[in-house]
């Protein structure tokens, strides 16, 4: 049993990441390690648990991301993406 009896399950690590796109706005991209997806959040969302505005899904591998740049790198990707196809 572990300090003041109770139990407390752990959690994968969660990247979060603000990819400024013209200083105005931009997306928070989050990406929790075992997670087949990382989320695209609208505006600056870093650490914001609600995940109440998911513009958009992103496939990740379930193994996860190795450090914030991974994660930046998406959602750089994700945005150069949305935009030549608009």
């Amino acid at each position: 049993m572990g300090r003041g009896g109770g139990f407390t399950p752990s959690t994968a690590p969660t990247g979060w990441v603000f990819c400024d796109r013209h200083r105005a706005d931009g997306f928070t991209i989050r990406w929790k390690r075992g997670d087949r997806v990382a989320y695209v959040l609208g505006g600056q969302r870093v650490g914001d648990h609600g995940m109440n505005e998911v513009l958009d899904t992103i496939p990740v591998t379930p193994g996860g991301w190795t450090d914030l740049a991974e994660i930046r790198q998406l959602g750089q990707k994700w945005i150069r993406t949305k935009s030549t196809s608009a």
